[in-house]
């Protein structure tokens, strides 16, 4: 390999009618401090502007190296849209960015060098999650999310490892396809298929992504936080006790 394709960072978006925040998602990608990146976004089948969107931020993308739009004709789901995007993924690092989330420029800066160094510690590390900062619809801070320290044993009892964890591209190629019955906590099942083949975890407790609340969030998460918060109830959030592990229902 060449050092640009040991370096390269391929980000997967799927979206499904979050066409009011993919522009922001893709321009968080196009903010990076890291380079170079490829960018692949799959539109599953929405009703809304998705594609429209899709076309003019990635337009506007041209700090990129390269970028692919993927408009799906029928409703696939998360995984099936991550399925049809590992067809094309070319990097040695890889991410899955919710359409609805944000990267914080630093993100992938940090998040590799700090995987390459669990990694020089132990090879069997293979992706690396963060914290991040709750938002609400309009782009506003709520609180911080917090994710769970790496425990294996967890997996079978919580989700806890968040979407856009880095992960090297290899072992999320080689757990593949995934299910594409499971429309809630699809993300679970891609770690466990991962963790399955004998690869790890690390945490870095920073907040360094901006997870969207809002009611159309997959997990119901949104719903929950944005009650609380206009309760009144504040603080810190452990995420495990918002999302769901699979399921097969929509």
């Amino acid at each position: 390999m060449t050092d640009a394709t040991e370096k390269l960072l391929s980000v997967v978006i799927p979206n499904y009618n979050y066409g009011r925040f993919l522009s922001e998602a893709i321009a968080s990608v196009a903010a990076q401090t890291y380079g170079p990146i490829q960018l692949i976004v799959v539109d599953d089948a929405s009703t809304d502007n998705s594609v429209e969107e899709a076309h003019r931020a990635l337009d506007q993308a041209d700090s990129l190296d390269s970028t692919m739009l993927i408009a799906l004709e029928s409703n696939v789901g998360k995984l099936g849209a991550l399925n049809r995007a590992l067809e094309h993924v070319t990097g040695h690092y890889f991410i899955i960015l919710d359409s609805d989330d944000i990267l914080l420029p630093d993100y992938a800066e940090r998040t590799i060098a700090e995987l390459e160094k669990a990694r020089a510690e132990d090879p069997s590390i293979a992706f690396l999650y963060t914290d991040c900062m709750l938002i609400n619809q309009a782009g506003e801070q709520l609180d911080r999310g917090k994710s769970t320290a790496w425990d294996p044993a967890l997996l079978d009892r919580y989700s806890f490892v968040p979407e856009p964890a880095t992960c090297l591209a290899a072992p999320v190629l080689e757990s593949a396809p995934y299910d594409e019955a499971i429309r809630k906590g699809t993300k679970h099942h891609k770690w466990k298929r991962i963790v399955a083949k004998g690869w790890n975890g690390r945490h870095l407790p920073e907040p360094l992504f901006c997870y969207r609340m809002h009611d159309a969030n997959l997990s119901g998460i949104g719903k929950r936080v944005t009650a609380e918060v206009e309760s009144g109830i504040g603080g810190e959030r452990i995420l495990s006790g918002y999302w769901p592990l699979q399921t097969t229902e929509r």
